[in-house]
């Protein structure tokens, strides 16, 4: 998975902070048909986006109902090829079969330490979180994700993101920084030094730490139903 050592990752945090608020304070992001608006890679249809999540409580970056017995937090970063993996290959199972029958609610805590795209992508995820819609925004993001450090996270391919996932108009600005501000700081109580992980446990806490040994459902559905059986 996305391992890197602790200094690296939480040095890179921190640049990346500075430069968020030196270099870009707010990017608006209107819908209007931006690259990658509509797009099909992966088969990142608005429409495949949207029905997949359909029925299933949002507030903010959680997913699932707020009365579900487990919650499992992820750790991540859009433009890291693990999470995506994760996003394809486990989150569908654990969507149907945990999330949508009531038993386990997600939260995404997004991470920026790879590099600007990063950066570019957790803050507009942020505001969309702020509108119900963060999940939409992260399920066409990981199917449309570009080369690492591509420089592919454009405004034009934000914009279709954003547009595709039922948003009108997004501002990531301050709100948006300090959301995600605040999610790298959870990152370091819990002491994450990659991405994607994850925590586990009752919902409202306490959690543990979770590795899974693969990024394959068959790692993570023990875990899960020993949180279950309490």
């Amino acid at each position: 998975m996305g391992s890197v050592t602790r200094t690296p990752m939480f040095a890179r945090l921190g640049i990346l902070a500075a430069l968020a608020v030196i270099a870009v304070v707010a990017i608006v992001v209107v819908a209007g048909g931006g690259e990658g608006s509509g797009g099909s890679k992966g088969g990142a249809t608005p429409a495949l986006a949207e029905s997949a999540l359909k029925g299933i409580p949002q507030s903010g970056l959680t997913l699932g109902s707020p009365k579900a017995p487990v919650t499992m937090v992820e750790f991540a970063d859009l433009q890291c090829p693990f999470c995506a993996e994760y996003h394809r290959n486990v989150f569908p199972e654990l969507l149907d079969r945990y999330v949508r029958t009531g038993k386990v609610r997600l939260e995404l805590r997004l991470l920026r330490f790879l590099g600007p795209d990063s950066d570019r992508l957790a803050r507009v995820a942020a505001a969309a979180a702020e509108r119900n819609r963060m999940w939409q925004f992260v399920g066409l993001a990981y199917q449309r994700q570009g080369r690492e450090n591509s420089g592919y996270a454009t405004d034009g391919f934000i914009n279709g993101l954003a547009a595709d996932a039922g948003l009108k108009q997004t501002d990531a600005g301050a709100a948006a920084e300090r959301m995600v501000r605040a999610d790298e700081q959870a990152a370091r109580s819990a002491g994450i030094e990659s991405t994607p992980s994850f925590l586990i446990g009752p919902t409202g806490g306490p959690f543990t730490r979770f590795q899974p040994s693969s990024l394959t459902p068959d790692a993570f559905i023990p875990e899960i139903q020993k949180e279950l059986r309490g």
